[in-house]
């Protein structure tokens, strides 16, 4: 009974340290994931602001061109 008891034991412990490692390694990744969509957003934000920016722009030339006579009505 205890030979069986201490092999339970040293198996509960031996999967113990695994899971440990296995969070451990979770957290690397999750820290990871999180630095990169920091970043993203920064991106996503200019890309955004340029987007809008050039389509102002453009619907400003195109209602200057209409108005001058450049574009048909």
């Amino acid at each position: 009974m205890t030979n069986d008891l201490e092999r339970d034991m040293g198996r509960l412990e031996a999967n113990v340290e695994t899971l440990q490692s296995d969070v451990c390694q979770l957290r690397k990744d999750v820290r990871a994931i999180l630095e990169t969509l920091a970043e993203a957003r920064g991106g996503w934000k200019m890309l955004v602001i340029t987007a809008t920016i050039a389509g102002a722009v453009g619907a400003l030339i195109g209602k200057l061109a209409a108005w001058v006579g450049w574009l048909p009505k």
